[in-house]
């Protein structure tokens, strides 16, 4: 199989690639990369294999680019920090020789070749460990469930997409396929796996953020609303919120304090607890106070951002997602050195090893997708006391929204300050529709006053095709406007 890969990278370049403002904790071989001759023998080969599938979710693009994508590139936060490839997304100016994409693009589908690698193997392996039981199934089913999550994460960054579905593809030269056929694709892998997927696994360390039948189901919610296909997404929001392991949470803060993971409202998370690495990303994020240093912060909350909490009167939700407080500014648009926001939600980053979980999916999030989907059906006092319950949670009265419009707009502005900087308002942004993105998006200020200057239009609202890739693939066509 080792050979297999080398050709795979001829498609997404090289693997190695320098990372600016990164320490890497993770630098070991993924279990699934073992040769076939030598691996793929044993239920317990199976095991380690999926380990290794898992560990992808440690990939910087998970640690806090995807952040950066959905926050920084959206109305929520600023790049911060001192990294070039970071302020062109950040300002819209971005190249296809952007290191941020290139190494987004490269790492996800060298996620994309783990799961593959788990797909292709294991049906092959005959253990009498799993006579009577359904576990080998379970293993496919997460490799599915995997594989899907992170084309969900390529095709709503870059549309159109290679579609690879085996380790030893020999076709190392793929085109796009349609944004149409990865979304069937990524369908097609989440409805496989929710029929299999247990609805829980045992607590032990071994299974805790283990892909779920809920967490397929919330997946799929995700990609119908992403598709604008509501009724599935109403009916899948449903299975979520139906399915019985699920509730808010009573007090917002704990979703965040580090002493609550895996809590009754997590769908998917990933592990840093149990899983053997800290999370490195923290460090780059949270204020001097908390981690030590005089470093310049990256994904600065925006000037907007803060007025939406004041504007929505909500203490508690900025209370807990920012932290602001005297420090060095960042050279973007921060001009009161006694009064910098940073990112709050994870408040322990112990020294480039921080233990503190993060959520991808959670009960809030599905509870207002589902919202927005009964809008969107025109049922719209249906969806009004689904974002008062949201709201109650954090002590805020009822919405005054009434109309189809209206509510629109309270769900997005909601999911906004429920969600803030867990990746998820450059999607909703998205949803809302193009006209409406580029209109948010130019009219944004510095703390001055001053317009940003974005110059968004619709052939920005995606990232290029890495040029690294493309020089060596010759099929891949390039996004229009780069």
């Amino acid at each position: 199989m080792k050979q297999n890969n080398k050709a795979w990278l001829l498609i997404i370049a090289a693997a190695a690639i320098t990372q600016s403002c990164s320490k890497d904790f993770l630098n070991k071989t993924p279990q699934s990369d073992y040769t076939t001759a030598s691996f793929y023998k044993t239920a317990n080969d199976a095991e380690t294999a999926l380990t290794g599938a898992y560990s992808g979710l440690h990939d910087q693009y998970y640690i806090w680019d995807y952040q950066i994508n959905g926050d920084a590139r959206a109305d929520n936060a600023y790049a911060g920090g001192d990294n070039p490839d970071n302020f062109q997304i950040d300002n819209f100016q971005l190249t296809a020789s952007n290191g941020n994409v290139t190494r987004d693009w490269q790492g996800i589908y060298n996620r994309v070749l783990a799961a593959n690698a788990v797909l292709d193997n294991i049906p092959k392996i005959e253990d009498p460990v799993w006579n009577g039981t359904d576990r080998k199934n379970q293993i496919l089913a997460e490799a599915k469930f995997l594989r899907a999550f992170h084309y969900f994460h390529l095709v709503t960054t870059w549309g159109e997409v290679p579609l690879v579905l085996s380790s030893t593809d020999q076709d190392i030269f793929k085109s796009r396929s349609s944004v149409a056929d990865v979304y069937a694709q990524i369908e097609k892998d989440l409805l496989e796996a929710e029929t299999v997927l247990p609805k829980t696994f045992d607590s032990d360390a071994q299974t805790r953020g283990r892909a779920t039948q809920g967490g397929a189901e919330a997946l799929l919610a995700k990609v119908y609303a992403q598709e604008g296909k509501y009724q599935e997404c109403l009916d899948y929001c449903d299975k979520v919120i139906n399915n019985g392991n699920y509730t808010l949470l009573g007090d917002y803060a704990q979703l965040f304090d580090g002493a609550h993971a895996n809590n009754s409202e997590s769908i998917f998370e990933i592990q840093y607890n149990d899983a053997g690495a800290g999370d490195w990303g923290i460090q780059l994020l949270t204020p001097p106070s908390l981690t030590g240093d005089d470093w310049i912060k990256f994904n600065t909350p925006s000037h907007d951002l803060l007025k939406a909490f004041d504007a929505a009167n909500d203490v508690v939700r900025k209370g807990v997602s920012i932290i602001v407080e005297k420090a060095n500014p960042p050279a973007q648009y921060v001009a009161d050195p006694n009064n910098v926001p940073f990112i709050g939600k994870w408040r322990h980053p112990n020294g480039w090893n921080s233990p503190d979980n993060v959520m991808m999916i959670r009960l809030a999030d599905i509870i207002l997708l589902k919202a927005e989907a009964l809008n969107q059906l025109g049922r719209t006092d249906e969806a009004i006391p689904l974002v008062d319950q949201i709201r109650q949670r954090v002590s805020l009265g009822k919405t005054t929204a009434t109309t189809q419009d209206e509510v629109k707009l309270a769900i997005l502005n909601e999911r906004r300050l429920e969600l803030a900087f867990e990746g998820e308002r450059w999607n909703d942004l998205l949803r809302a529709g193009t006209d409406y993105t580029i209109q948010v998006m130019n009219s944004q200020k510095d703390g001055a006053g001053n317009n940003l200057n974005y110059n968004v239009t619709a052939d920005k609202l995606l990232f290029p095709i890495p040029q690294q890739d493309r020089d060596l693939n010759k099929n891949l066509t390039q996004n229009p406007g780069y």
